[in-house]
């Protein structure tokens, strides 16, 4: 058998049932308190299909949306605009997803024009810090996870996000989460 052949076989991404996965993800604190069963029923009622988890890793992604207090899901082409403040309303709710990594307040966003640059000012812990989101039409530039993780390094964790055209999921992971989800799931990361 040659190494790609075993490789394929011993690929544990491939073997799992729905209900594995999330407990895979369980093991990884995801899901906490969240009854299987109910998860997939969830994803059932909403998808018109019970997940395939021998289709990773979008299975994986579009499951772990289903991790409540854990994930941020949602369409990353969101109508941004000077006049809607979207940073405003996501900031916080990454923050929520953070494990306090991210903790933050006073948020303000300024653009300077129809088309940026745009400033996200805010307090991180005792200080004061921003970031400069670039203008990508109406989308949310998830890049500025790039820059929010550089100021949240000391902490140990890090945002990750898996994008799929219009679907966007961010975590908020230790190395160790994402190595795991890397090498046992093919968690497909966006970097």
């Amino acid at each position: 058998m040659s190494w790609f052949s075993k490789i394929l076989k011993s690929d544990s991404a491939k073997t799992s049932s729905p209900e594995d996965v999330i407990r895979f993800y369980q093991r990884l604190g995801f899901f906490a308190g969240a009854d299987v069963a109910t998860v997939v029923q969830r994803y059932s009622d909403d998808h018109g299909e019970s997940p395939n988890a021998a289709k990773p890793p979008w299975d994986d992604v579009f499951l772990l949306a289903y991790s409540d207090g854990d994930v941020w899901a949602d369409d990353p082409e969101a109508d941004v605009c000077a006049e809607h403040e979207v940073y405003s309303e996501v900031l916080p709710q990454w923050a929520r997803i953070s494990h306090g990594a991210f903790a933050i307040g006073g948020i303000s966003e300024h653009w300077d024009g129809d088309s940026g640059p745009i400033t996200l000012s805010f307090q991180l812990g005792d200080r004061q810090a921003s970031v400069s989101p670039s203008y990508q039409d109406d989308w949310i530039d998830l890049e500025v996870l790039r820059q929010i993780n550089a100021l949240i390094a000391p902490s140990g964790r890090q945002f990750e996000c898996a994008v799929d055209g219009n679907f966007a999921l961010v975590l908020c992971l230790t190395p160790e989460q994402k190595t795991t989800m890397q090498t046992q799931r093919r968690f497909p990361f966006a970097w």
